[in-house]
């Protein structure tokens, strides 16, 4: 009977060879793996921030200045009834972006049609005070009269140029109104609630404030680096840019340079996250 073979010391250390190179290999392979999954994570968490963003802007920017002026001397005019303190009075027009301490705000007043519609046609004169009756029960706890500096006592119509003031509200289908010029409301056209907000990015999170309310900005989304908006008045189209981060925060920096279409340099804080830039363009069709 013969004998078993035993391995040689070279054949043993060219067997330990092959298996650390294919053990290296396969190290490398999982290191790699887990890097392109983290980052693929990172990705999505930050285009899925993005898209909420949007999706709370969208809206109320298309229905951004219907019923009321465009121009910013006539839609501040409009607002001011009997001297006014109403907030969105000293905004520039339906849309537009101011800055508060170097941060980016836009600010957008917009309609909220209603299941209402008026009984009649009514050609109110400046200063009059018209009852306008409504096919349809007017939206409880919406709507409130005698306050001017509420926009709740303010309302619209799509086909009327001016906003209405809300002097009281008499029932269920009836409202006293007045407007800051003559203006017409034509039969069927749907009462709207005018609405506004205050949006921004500060400190990792957009905020959006509700001037309807009175309540505040709040923090609706979280790691949102920054905030970029623009209105071009002539052709009627706000864009708005903003810098999404992603889920992990890293010890070192591993983004170097700002992602397109984001143009302004990135904090020593941004540099710790992997960073994607979005934008949107809508068009103002009101």
């Amino acid at each position: 009977m013969k004998k078993g073979r035993a391995f040689t010391l070279a054949e043993l250390l060219i067997v330990a060879v092959i298996v650390a190179i294919i053990g290296g290999a396969g190290i490398s392979l999982t290191y790699a793996f887990l890097q392109h999954e983290e980052r693929v994570e990172d990705m999505t968490t930050a285009s899925q921030r993005g898209e909420i963003v949007f999706s709370i802007l969208e809206k109320p920017i298309l229905h951004a200045g219907l019923g009321v002026p465009d121009e910013g001397a006539d839609f501040q005019s409009a607002f001011t009834i009997g001297g006014s303190d109403l907030e969105i009075a000293s905004w520039d027009g339906p849309v537009s972006v101011a800055k508060d301490n170097s941060i980016e705000h836009l600010r957008v007043v917009y309609a909220v049609a209603t299941s209402c519609a008026a009984a009649s046609s009514y050609d109110i004169a400046s200063g009059d005070v018209v009852e306008v009756s409504f096919e349809g029960e007017l939206p409880q706890g919406q709507i409130s009269g005698g306050n001017r500096g509420e926009l709740k006592s303010w309302v619209a119509f799509p086909a009327s140029e001016l906003p209405f003031f809300v002097e009281s509200v008499v029932d269920s289908r009836t409202l006293k109104l007045s407007a800051s010029g003559h203006a017409f409301i034509a039969k069927y056209d749907r009462l709207c609630l005018v609405r506004a907000l205050k949006a921004y990015a500060d400190s990792g999170f957009f905020y959006v404030e509700d001037v309807t309310s009175g309540s505040g900005a709040q923090p609706v989304v979280e790691g949102i680096a920054g905030a970029r908006f623009s209105y071009d008045s002539a052709k009627r189209l706000v864009t708005v840019t903003i810098l999404c981060r992603g889920a992990k925060r890293y010890d070192r920096a591993v983004t170097v340079s700002p992602p397109p279409p984001w143009e302004d340099a990135l904090s020593s804080e941004d540099r710790h996250y992997r960073l994607i830039a979005m934008r949107r363009v809508w068009y103002i069709r009101n």
